[in-house]
């Protein structure tokens, strides 16, 4: 008897909305956020097109939603003022696979923020258990009042809908 997981996320969960149609987030199909306590969780459900040759997450699709991820959380949680935080240094370990349908939700924790550079490490998570650990550092570019786009005021605001 085959058993059918629900496709959609858990409760309080939204699809962040794809910035590009044709792009790469259009491909994999992004990822869902939530707000929990001040701070940006992140997940998304295993679909075929996530999964590699053995039938398991790619560690690509995982690296990837870090990496965005990650960025996000720090300016959701700091104002930061900038459009995008660009990535200086990813590091992923990977500790169990992601299985079809398993929702894999992500958490972060903002380490330090500086002038120049913002570091952050986050856990991704099935059922509760860790299957994945990211550290990542991420250039501050300095605010730029010509570019009206504050990526952390937009999600913020995008939460709170």
């Amino acid at each position: 008897m085959m058993v059918h997981v629900s496709q959609t996320p858990p409760v309080g969960f939204r699809p962040l909305p794809v910035l590009n149609e044709t792009g790469f987030d259009a491909i994999i199909g992004g990822f869902d956020v939530a707000e929990a306590d001040g701070r940006l969780l992140a997940g998304f459900r295993v679909e075929a097109r996530h999964c590699n040759h053995a039938r398991t997450c790619h560690g690509g699709m995982i690296a990837t939603v870090f990496d965005g991820y990650m960025a996000m959380a720090a300016m959701f949680e700091h104002d930061l003022q900038v459009p995008i935080l660009p990535t200086m240094s990813l590091s992923v370990d990977f500790l169990a696979p992601g299985l079809p349908d398993d929702w894999i939700e992500f958490s972060a924790d903002v380490l330090r923020v500086t002038r120049s550079a913002v570091f952050v490490q986050g856990l991704a998570r099935v059922k509760g258990k860790p299957i994945a650990r990211a550290s990542g550092v991420y250039k501050r570019p300095a605010p730029d009042p010509e570019i009206r786009l504050d990526t952390g005021k937009l999600l913020r605001s995008f939460m709170r809908s």
